[in-house]
């Protein structure tokens, strides 16, 4: 399977702000991984607080910057690093400039289909 950034269409994320391009989702490949995209956010968005019970999130920030509210505790982000969020955490995302993020969802509960 081969995308090109560039020929994918940007969709609004489903936390009430920022837009997504999705590479590659959970219909494409049967495997553990729902969700592979590139997230861009603007300077006062806020993703408002969610849980996810069973996916695993992995953000690598590649610019821009923000502070997540994981289970209360803050932790400060901005271009370069990565954010790990564990299932079952209750989370936030604030953003204090324009960000852009490479966002990787894994099923905790995925099984193969038969």
């Amino acid at each position: 399977m081969k995308r090109s950034i560039q020929n994918i269409p940007e969709i609004p994320l489903n936390h009430d702000s920022g837009f997504k391009k999705v590479l590659f989702n959970w219909q494409d490949v049967d495997t553990p991984c729902r969700q592979i995209s590139i997230a861009n956010f603007k300077s006062g968005d806020i993703c408002e607080e969610h849980i996810h019970q069973t996916l695993d999130e992995h953000f690598y920030w590649q610019s821009g910057s923000g502070y997540y509210l994981i289970d209360e505790n803050k932790i400060d982000f901005t271009g370069g690093d990565y954010i790990y969020v564990p299932a079952k955490s209750k989370h936030s995302i604030h953003f204090e400039q324009d960000t852009q993020c490479i966002c990787i969802g894994i099923a905790l509960d995925w099984k193969p289909e038969q």
